[in-house]
């Protein structure tokens, strides 16, 4: 007959040897999705960017409501309605025509700032820079826009 069992030794699981086994396997596995995960949590840090969104999460549902109150509010519907069709407007724009414009701007901009701030110029003077080429080129373009947004504005009134 056999013996009764009168205790029972029990071995300890390593569970953590077993948790740094899978974290290490999983580290090999996903290698590029974790080092750019730490590339993003290091460029958050260096901005200071990392407490705030660990705030954000923390208090994730005040942040919603906060949000979801500014939302309703007429001042910002509107203000998105306009920042979509802001965008709107430059996407239906040829990125080489926006381009040209942007460059021409900026020389417009370099050339305004060596002009002192109290320059007078009188009715002769502006008479006189008409004949100049690029004034001339300047002013075809400023007169095209005008009639391209004159055209457009008549027909969006007859619609």
């Amino acid at each position: 007959m056999a013996k009764a069992t009168t205790s029972i030794v029990r071995v300890p699981e390593d569970i953590s040897a077993q948790a740094k086994q899978q974290i290490e396997q999983a580290l090999v596995e996903n290698v590029d999705g974790v080092v750019d995960a730490l590339a993003l949590l290091q460029a958050l840090e260096e901005r200071g960017a990392l407490p705030l969104v660990r705030a954000l999460l923390e208090q994730g549902d005040e942040v919603l409501k906060v949000l979801l109150a500014l939302m309703g509010r007429d001042e910002v519907t509107g203000g998105l309605k306009n920042v979509i069709g802001v965008a709107q407007f430059f996407t239906s724009i040829p990125p080489e025509a926006m381009s040209r414009l942007f460059e021409a701007a900026s020389g417009g901009i370099a050339e305004a700032s060596n002009v002192s701030n109290d320059a007078k110029i009188g009715i002769y003077d502006a008479l006189k820079a008409l004949r100049d080429p690029d004034i001339s080129r300047a002013l075809s373009v400023a007169l095209a826009f005008l009639k391209g947004m004159g055209k457009a504005l008549g027909e969006t009134a007859s619609e």
